[in-house]
């Protein structure tokens, strides 16, 4: 039986740019598929499957579950390449669901650039999506200490989680395994059914504290983790989700870092993105920070974030109202209040590409509609999306982030 298969988009494979923004949905027969690539003439690009399209399962009743949809976001070269849209099955055979040629017309432009059209630049170059094949994590190299742990600050670290068992084993022990540092870790699990407690109670000795019941949502189980912890105003607080982690030696370099900049309230760092199976699929590359561009958008990487209870006590920490735009509400916050924030040019922490990030087309929107608030309070104003998409402080930030990952690719320069 061949896969069923649909393309929402593109119309057509004659490209208008390098551009490829692919989205549809497709099964085939017995369990969901487990992962997708597009391969052209030798290169193989891979994208997300098991997006949640509820309409197809109501559409085709031998559709195996409601989440068959997929998206691929690729950099095509330019001239006509054959192509095949594949999809692996449960047993782990490759099938292929279309066979196609994709047109992509030839253009001058620097090799660094992404590309010169504003929506491009604005989509492609710090997406949460794959940007090329998975390979095994490369770990940062972070420079040495000259300071003991007992003369840098220590952390507070809270781990909100509800149901992700399959990845809360990773994300605590990238926290219990950090060596040279002194840190207190709350674990907050918001009534997990998945196995998450077995999981919980292996680690318990190593824990600060946890528990495991209902609670109003991610930002509430933050507020109750913290709610359990206390430091001094100079000691470091930071959260991480279930199913990101951190580098090895970061808790170490970022207590250093703070250490030899008491001015300093906030910190964050660059980030590395992952797939289910914890192997490497792409980098954010980030300009230093820009106090103008956090109130425009919100890049800062949430597993790379750090800061100084001090500043946390300032304003009240985080509101428990929000349900996805906690960080930058809080980042937002701490502007205000007149934190010193800085961008550190290292990979601090990776973040995790899965389809249960995002389960429904209602929490998106949700989603959307506390950035368009948190964007018109700091903006003073409502901007369109295309104020958004086109703002010259925007295009620019993300043209400094091109440039340092062409930088970074090709000749192994971190920049600062």
């Amino acid at each position: 039986m061949n896969p069923e298969i649909h393309i929402d988009a593109p119309a057509g494979f004659s490209l208008p740019s390098r551009f490829l923004r692919m989205r549809g949905w497709c099964f085939g027969p017995g369990s969901p598929y487990a992962a997708m690539r597009l391969s052209l003439g030798g290169r193989e690009f891979f994208g997300r499957c098991g997006i949640y399209r509820p309409d197809v399962r109501l559409a085709f009743p031998a559709a195996p579950d409601d989440f068959t949809g997929f998206e691929l976001w690729a950099i095509i070269p330019a001239g006509k390449h054959p192509a095949e849209l594949q999809f692996k099955d449960a047993a782990g055979q490759w099938r292929t669901a279309l066979e196609t040629e994709i047109s992509v017309p030839a253009k001058w432009q620097p090799l660094w650039a992404p590309d010169s059209r504003a929506r491009d630049l604005v989509e492609f170059q710090l997406g949460a999506r794959p940007s090329h094949g998975p390979h095994p994590v490369i770990l940062e190299r972070f420079p040495s200490l000259r300071t003991g742990p007992e003369s840098r600050p220590a952390f507070s670290i809270v781990t909100p989680s509800f149901n992700q068992c399959r990845y809360l084993g990773e994300a605590l022990d990238s926290v219990l395994g950090q060596q040279d540092v002194r840190f207190s870790y709350v674990v907050q699990d918001g009534g997990s059914t998945d196995g998450s407690t077995d999981v919980l109670q292996q680690r318990a000795a190593k824990l600060a504290a946890w528990e495991s019941t209902r609670d109003a949502g991610q930002a509430d189980a933050i507020a109750k983790g913290f709610a359990r912890t206390d430091g001094e105003p100079d000691d470091l607080m930071a959260w991480l989700n279930s199913d990101d982690v951190y580098l090895p030696g970061t808790l170490a370099y970022v207590s250093g870092y703070f250490s030899r900049h008491p001015e300093v309230d906030v910190v964050y760092g660059q980030r590395i993105l992952i797939d289910e199976n914890s192997q490497e699929v792409g980098r954010w590359f980030l300009p230093p920070h820009d106090d103008e561009m956090l109130k425009l958008n919100d890049y800062v990487p949430q597993e790379s974030l750090f800061w100084r209870r001090r500043i946390w006590d300032r304003v009240g920490g985080i509101d428990p109202a929000f349900r996805f735009a906690m960080d930058w509400d809080l980042l937002l916050r701490f502007q205000k209040a007149g934190a010193r924030i800085v961008r550190v040019p290292y990979f601090l922490a990776c973040f995790r590409i899965h389809a249960a990030q995002k389960t429904s087309a209602q929490m998106e929107s949700l989603g959307h509609r506390e950035i368009d608030a948190l964007r018109t309070q700091a903006q003073g104003r409502a901007l369109t999306h295309a104020e958004v998409e086109e703002h010259p402080r925007l295009l620019r930030y993300l043209r400094q982030s091109a440039w340092r990952e062409f930088l970074w690719r090709r000749f192994h320069l971190r920049g600062s």
